[in-house]
């Protein structure tokens, strides 16, 4: 299922019809869910860690700059966790809820994506996939060959002016919350925690996103809807 997976992405990357700089600032704007993502994924299952993290949802939140020239949006990441009994968590899946959050800003540029490794290192490209070279998304994209590189939305983000906080509904000992800072960053993606290791975006609709992370990971995000959101 995974492999079908990356494959759908990267199908959806190949046919982006939104892929002009334009695009990407008249649609990013808003509050993305991390549905997917292709990198490597850490649960609770079989490890014992201690404290007990669950993960709810993950979003990032993308906002105009009052009074910016630029092309530069806030970018909001939010990870809701809950921390559970230790004794009996595969069971009772209650516990104290909590929140991390890492605020910084990015400035959107145009970009490309190198379909082949060689071609990404000698343009000094930051990011390659060579699974782009797989053969199953061809029959319905209806191509005979893929292009050399393909157009993306380059995430520029100021690595300089970063805000991390924690809440928790309980109070935590420093060691405590460490602990805990620790196991969220474990069982989400690393972009969703030090948000410059997020590239570029691939492709955007008014529903779906995909980002590139530095490792070649893609994340998977659907809009959502505020009035919804708990």
């Amino acid at each position: 299922q995974r492999r079908r997976l990356a494959y759908f992405i990267e199908l959806m990357e190949v046919l982006n019809p939104n892929s002009s700089t334009e695009n990407w600032l008249r649609l990013l704007p808003g509050r993305w869910c991390l549905l997917y993502c292709t990198g490597r994924h850490i649960g609770l299952t079989l490890r014992q860690p201690t404290p007990r993290v669950l993960i709810s949802d993950a979003f990032l939140t993308f906002a105009e700059a009052p009074e910016s020239v630029d092309p530069i949006l806030s970018l909001t990441s939010d990870i809701g966790f809950k921390i559970m009994p230790e004794s009996d968590w595969p069971h009772d899946k209650s516990g104290t809820e909590g929140n991390l959050s890492v605020t910084t800003s990015a400035r959107i540029t145009p970009g490309r994506i190198y379909t082949n490794a060689e071609d990404g290192k000698e343009s000094s490209s930051r990011i390659t996939s060579s699974r782009y070279l797989g053969g199953k998304w061809g029959k319905a994209a209806k191509m005979k060959q893929l292009p050399a590189s393909l157009p993306t939305a380059s995430v520029n983000v100021d690595e300089n002016d970063v805000d991390v906080s924690m809440s928790c509904g309980s109070t935590l000992k420093v060691k405590s919350a460490r602990k805990v800072l620790q196991e969220v960053r474990t069982q989400t993606p690393p972009e969703m925690f030090d948000l410059s290791k997020i590239v570029c975006g691939t492709y955007i609709d008014s529903r779906l996103m995909v980002l590139r992370g530095v490792n070649g990971s893609a994340l998977l995000f659907v809009r959502s809807n505020r009035t919804s959101d708990p």
